[in-house]
């Protein structure tokens, strides 16, 4: 049986006749004399892209989906053609340095996981940038420290460690909040590599209204896969103590007496903290159940390969 690649470079591409090539140029010749394959994954692209990327054929490995279907599906597309390793996502504009590669390989050799992370503000359209502090606070509250980057397009990792959490990602940009949050909850092995950040090749599909809604719901979404009973059980406490405090000020003060708002405020605490257990179990069986899909996705992966040979 032919031994897997150690690490294939996913590159999801949508769109991006101007930047793709030059792209995919410089990781045929980093990959040159070295252990690595490229996927690049079409996204249903319909400006000439599938014309540049044929062009690739026989350099690197071609998939495409016959519509759009998100960046986060072209991510998981190229972790499925793949038994590499490890994966290493790249994304197809024109943005990120292949000189960046050698360092984030040598963490990769430590780590679990190695993300990218950009200098301050660098990628970010002026439009987003109320969505990503909205993300980056709520992230922040989550991990328990600050975060360097939520979502560089730039990242490595295991590739049985996205197998893993492949159910739980979305099949937008999300996709890489959601891994880097699991990864940092799971309390797998990571680190954060300072990366280069050039300028975006081509225009930038970003929608004011569209991408601020998103920003909320990915927040809540978050939230309540990460660490519900930590975001509800707060909230939940500080009603109970302020329930409780208001009906001892009343009977010290006043007569015996139960007040109805204290009483609201007490009841109201005790169900937002069983919202939030209940929630917190769901969370980790979400998990869980995402974790064994992955393992039978693997084995039948496997038994397809022997069957062939």
């Amino acid at each position: 049986m032919k031994r897997s690649n150690t690490l294939a470079v996913i590159v999801p591409v949508f769109n991006e006749r101007e930047a793709v090539g030059p792209v995919l140029d410089a990781l045929v010749r980093f990959t040159e004399n070295r252990d690595l394959e490229i996927i690049a994954v079409d996204d249903g692209s319909d400006d000439g892209t599938a014309d540049v990327l044929a062009g690739f054929a026989g350099r690197v490995i071609l998939r495409r989906h016959s519509s759009n279907r998100g960046y986060g599906a072209s991510l998981k597309t190229g972790i499925l053609a793949t038994q590499a390793e490890n994966v290493l996502f790249f994304d197809s504009d024109g943005q990120h340095d292949v000189a960046d590669l050698p360092k984030m390989l040598e963490e990769l050799e430590r780590h679990e996981c190695v993300f990218g992370a950009r200098p301050p503000g660098a990628g970010i359209p002026l439009v987003r940038k109320p969505g990503k502090w909205l993300l980056q606070r709520v992230c922040n509250f989550l991990a328990g420290r600050r975060i360097p980057d939520l979502n560089c397009g730039l990242r490595a990792g295991r590739r049985l460690l996205f197998m893993r959490m492949l159910d739980l990602l979305p099949e937008g940009f999300s996709f890489s909040i959601t891994s880097l949050m699991f990864v940092i909850k799971s309390r797998h092995s990571h680190v954060f590599v300072p990366v280069h950040c050039g300028p975006r090749v081509g225009k930038s599909s970003v929608r004011i209204f569209a991408d601020g809604v998103k920003a909320v719901l990915l927040a809540l979404r978050l939230v309540m896969l990460f660490d519900p009973l930590r975001a509800l059980g707060v909230p939940a406490v500080a009603l109970i103590a302020i329930g409780l405090v208001y009906q001892v000020y009343v009977i010290a003060m006043f007569r015996l007496k139960i007040v109805g708002g204290a009483l609201l405020a007490i009841l109201a605490g005790i169900l937002l903290f069983l919202f939030g257990l209940l929630a917190d179990q769901v969370a980790s069986l979400r998990k869980e159940i995402s974790s064994h899909n992955s393992l039978f996705w693997e084995l039948e992966q496997q038994r397809g390969k022997q069957e062939d040979e």
